[in-house]
């Protein structure tokens, strides 16, 4: 799983998903440009579940997130059982 998520990583990167964002309650922080956003001013334009077969609670989702109005892309590691998008 953690290759894959590196994997990953590195590719979303390669295609200019350069931003770092963390959850915090209803809000997402961009810690590259210290900028907060609330969920719905955001678009999650990709989803991708990395599970684990033998420790579920290590169960990981991966969102590429963008705004246009700033011109940011970035990335949201969510490693918590409730996925983003479901609420």
């Amino acid at each position: 799983m953690e290759k894959e998520l590196s994997e990953e990583l590195e590719k979303f990167k390669s295609q200019g998903y350069t931003s770092s964002f963390i959850r915090k309650n209803d809000i997402l922080y961009c810690i590259d440009r210290e900028l907060n956003f609330r969920i719905y001013e955001l678009v999650i334009t990709e989803q991708y579940r990395f599970e684990s077969k033998y420790e579920p609670f290590k169960n990981i989702v991966l969102y590429t997130v963008e705004s246009a109005e700033y011109s940011l892309k970035g990335l949201l590691i969510n490693q918590s059982s409730a996925a983003l998008a479901e609420e």
